[in-house]
């Protein structure tokens, strides 16, 4: 009987243990790895990091709220969204998750507003999605589909010189400005908890800002823009003006040198092109970045995950054999 007993607190001690590591872990998900230009491979930018029992969703780009449902996540578990500047493709897949998180599943949907921090302007960005749906609105309060709660948007602005945003139940959310053309101001955020660390680009160029803030992190999501060699040399105003926007293989590989993360991926990625000249490939892109640094990155896909656990860094390729077996 004591030798039970002392098998089963055992057991209760292993996975108590278990839940604390496994409540200090972080998850990080690429739910959208595009541009503006439509790509049913690539969705529009977002990013979802879990930590600390929360759901964080950095940017919401085209289809967010179907690739969250790929991902098993439900609507109504997103804590918060996190907006890094307001150019259309990060802020389009707002006004589908805020209509349909209250209706799934039925009767349970989201109950609370949703909200959501981003440079100045995101308040009217919330003003517009809810005039959006008034009549919507209407219509399923009557009918009882709603609660009131759910119609409204709670917005914050992220501190204009950047700093801490957010934080909640041991997670830190801090923003800092990047370099976007003129997207003023455009935002890049760090996420901390548990003694992990996670840093998302933002769309930027090279800024020392940025280097700062991700030095030696777990992750680092950072955007790229690339055209063949080909395509410089026969259209170099087109590149030049795509790279003063976006860092350029070369420019991530000095920055991913400078930052030296455990790992990097490569998320909203630009692929240029003209009728006569293809986009270039995934080697190109991969042998341009490497020929400057020499540390781990990936090129980045949609429904792409990472765990960080204090083991380390681990990558989650989502499959064709998962997209196949989903339900309807």
């Amino acid at each position: 009987m004591n030798f039970l007993r002392v098998l089963i607190l055992s057991s209760l001690a292993l996975m108590s243990s278990a839940s604390v590591a496994w409540a200090e872990d972080m998850k990080v998900t690429l739910l959208g790895t595009g541009t503006p230009i439509l790509n049913i491979n690539r969705f529009g930018m977002s990013t979802l990091v879990e930590a600390g029992g929360l759901r964080l969703l950095f940017d919401a780009g085209r289809g967010a709220a179907m690739r969250l449902h790929q991902a098993k996540v439900p609507l109504r578990e997103i804590t918060a969204i996190f907006v890094t500047h307001l150019h259309s493709d990060h802020i389009t897949g707002i006004p589908d998750i805020y209509a349909t998180a209250p209706l799934i599943p039925p009767g349970v949907g989201r109950r609370m507003p949703l909200e959501i921090w981003g440079p100045q302007g995101i308040a009217d960005v919330a003003r517009g999605v809810e005039l959006m749906f008034t009549a919507n609105n209407h219509i399923r309060l009557a009918e009882k589909e709603l609660v009131p709660e759910v119609t409204k948007i709670v917005t914050h602005d992220v501190p204009s010189d950047g700093g801490v945003a957010f934080q909640k139940d041991g997670v830190i959310v801090t923003a800092f400005l990047v370099a976007h053309g003129q997207a003023k101001p455009a935002y890049g955020y760090r996420i901390d908890y548990g003694g992990h660390a996670v840093v998302l680009s933002g769309d930027t160029i090279y800024t020392p800002n940025l280097v700062h803030h991700a030095k030696g992190v777990d992750l680092l999501v950072h955007c790229v823009a690339i055209g063949s060699r080909r395509l410089e040399e026969a259209a170099p105003e087109l590149a030049q003006r795509r790279y003063s926007h976006l860092a350029n293989p070369e420019m991530v590989g000095r920055i991913l040198n400078e930052v030296r993360p455990k790992q990097a991926v490569l998320s909203h990625i630009s692929l240029m092109s003209r009728a006569d000249i293809p986009r270039p490939s995934n080697d190109e892109l991969k042998s341009r970045i490497g020929a400057l640094y020499d540390g781990p990155f990936v090129i980045g896909e949609d429904l792409m995950s990472f765990l960080i656990t204090p083991n380390g860094v681990i990558a989650e390729p989502y499959s064709a054999t998962q997209r196949q077996q989903e339900p309807e």
